[in-house]
């Protein structure tokens, strides 16, 4: 940084210093003068939102680790607090891109950005956008609302991980940041399971009406503080599959033990959540991984263990006395009802969109449809997986883009890793790789990728992988420069 640039940063921070005091003295003198402590407290935090504001313009870096925070944590504190969590993720990225656009701006260097993932993104965000004039749209409010987990925070996310995580240590934070925040989960659903919901959760379940699809046959399906059982398992999956990967690879013996009970952890979570969906996750997963670590022995071991699994699975009784294995065994069962519906569900889209090739709009399927368009067909009809919802949403045409976005990504991906040399990096990008492919899949049965907090991991975890060559050029300048 040149000393020009240090005067800059100085001249900031005495400004937001000077602002946030005078607000501060403000909110004080209200506080004493007045009976209003609602407004008189609202006054008291407004100078540490403020600073806060500031210091992600500042440092636009902040924002993914915070947006990571909240995607966890936003569900679970509407639970408690009634207000709207949801677009704190809105804020921090959008205020962190801003941070980013001025910085780079006056850098005129774009180069992090420059590149085939970037533009891919950009150009589904541009078809969200499009979307906006589809005459089958009902609501351009629920347009906003639905397009932020589609297309938005994937766009603005991609920008800053890609601007700013360009050294193996702040891959490392990441990844423990996420491994963390999945276990403190797992500590909050298994204290639902033994000691039961508390007054917040037990109004959510029966009073918001969620009882039906988490309470089974007098059993609880765990959600945590998730949105609910479904996100929660696939997350402890998609987290349980990654600390797996990673404590078979060449890190010290200290890591992997920790990479090993992290893994074993998040996988009882992922268990206690009685998600059948998010069985794709540990299973295609690990047939991704064993794919892209080019050892056909090991490939060729780990399809004969996946297969034994399935066979137990589908043609076997065993443990059927424990409740999460008979849930995950109706999930290969051609005849489950639940099956039978969805089909019957995605012959009804195929007759509706066979006329709308950019489908129904977005924001008119799913929650936001039942929110704010609630007779139409789409609204009505449930969508159950990720694709069915971008196929009723977008057409023939927003899927196919969207299909070939992930595409690609998942062969480019594929084609990276095998070029890696160092055998840490090697791991640490297919433990991630390995699990993006299984959400992927996953959502197949479920709405998955677009939901937090798996949603906001997927953001991150999809640029690393192709960052992992940056990361592997700087191990290489470090070896030589000792």
């Amino acid at each position: 940084m040149t000393i020009a640039q240090h005067i800059s940063l100085l001249k900031q921070r005495k400004f937001l210093i000077g602002a946030g005091v005078s607000v501060f003295c403000l909110g004080m003198s209200i506080f004493f003068g007045s009976g209003d402590l609602l407004m008189s407290a609202v006054m008291l935090l407004l100078p540490f939102l403020l600073f806060f504001a500031a210091w992600l313009v500042v440092a636009p870096q902040q924002g993914i680790y915070w947006a990571l925070i909240m995607g966890f944590l936003s569900s679970g504190l509407a639970r408690y607090m009634d207000a709207p969590w949801g677009l704190t993720l809105d804020i921090l990225l959008f205020l962190s891109t801003l941070g980013w656009f001025f910085k780079q701006y006056r850098l005129k260097d774009w180069s992090a950005v420059r590149n085939d993932i970037m533009l891919l993104a950009l150009i589904w965000m541009l078809y969200i956008i499009l979307e906006l004039v589809n005459p089958e749209a009902h609501s351009a409010e629920a347009w906003f609302y639905a397009m932020r987990g589609v297309g938005f925070y994937q766009l603005l996310s991609f920008v800053l991980v890609f601007t700013y995580f360009r050294k193996n240590a702040d891959q490392d934070r990441v990844i423990r940041l996420i491994i963390w925040l999945s276990l403190l989960g797992t500590a909050w659903g298994f204290r639902q399971l033994l000691m039961g919901v508390d007054a917040a959760e037990h109004h959510w379940l029966y009073a918001e009406n969620h009882h039906e699809e988490h309470i089974l046959h007098g059993k609880l399906r765990v959600f945590s503080y998730y949105s609910d059982a479904g996100q929660f398992g696939a997350s402890q999956a998609m987290v349980a599959l990654m600390c797996g990967i990673l404590a078979l690879g060449p890190f010290p013996l200290r890591k992997r033990i920790w990479f090993a009970v992290a893994a074993l952890i998040t996988f009882l979570g992922f268990a206690i959540s009685g998600t059948r969906g998010a069985l794709a996750v540990p299973a295609g997963g690990i047939l991704i991984f064993l794919i892209a670590s080019k050892n056909f022995k090991i490939l060729a071991a780990g399809l004969l263990v996946i297969g034994t699994a399935f066979y137990v699975l589908k043609f076997t009784f065993a443990f059927q006395g424990v409740e999460q294995v008979q849930r995950m065994r109706t999930a290969l069962d051609p005849s489950n009802p639940s099956l039978l519906v969805r089909l019957n569900n995605q012959k009804t889209f195929g007759n509706y969109l066979s006329s709308r090739p950019m489908g129904g709009g977005i924001g008119t399927a799913g929650f936001w449809g039942a929110r704010f368009s609630p007779n139409t067909l789409l609204a009505k009809t449930a969508t159950d997986s990720w694709y069915v919802k971008i196929w009723a949403e977008t057409g023939t045409v927003g899927i196919a883009l969207h299909l070939f976005v992930l595409g690609y990504i998942m062969g480019k991906g594929a084609s990276v890793i095998w070029r890696l040399k160092n055998q840490q990096i090697r791991y640490k990008a297919m433990a991630m790789y390995a699990s993006i492919g299984g959400v992927l899949l996953s959502s197949y049965g479920n709405q998955v990728f677009g939901q937090m907090p798996t949603g906001m991991i997927m953001n991150v975890l999809i640029p690393f992988v192709f960052l992992s060559p940056l990361y592997e050029k700087e191990l290489e300048r470090t070896d030589k420069s000792i």
